[in-house]
């Protein structure tokens, strides 16, 4: 959720909510949560999370739009939070 959506919705509950406790509660449902453990992902499965061909993951990689981790010179791994990230701002762009 952007910042200026999650503002917005906070604005509104804390003038729909008269209740603390209800109102806390409302806050703390929309606030972002910490991701479990950041999965790295090989290039086939960032590939298909992003629903394209390996190759356009290796180009993008190039290119410095995603960033790889390389474990040798041809194993490469990704980070599936940062290629989720990624992957949503080019759907708003």
């Amino acid at each position: 959720m952007k910042n200026k959506t999650r503002d917005a919705i906070t604005a509104f509950i804390y003038g729909a909510i008269t209740d603390p406790r209800e109102r806390q509660a409302a806050l703390a449902a929309i606030q972002p949560k910490p991701e479990q453990q950041d999965a790295m992902l090989t290039t086939d499965e960032a590939a298909r999370l992003a629903g394209v061909a390996q190759k356009t993951i290796r180009d993008w990689e190039k290119k410095g739009l995603i960033r790889g981790r390389h474990i040798t010179p041809k194993r490469v791994r990704f980070s599936r939070n940062e290629l989720k990230a990624f992957l949503c701002e080019t759907a708003e762009a």
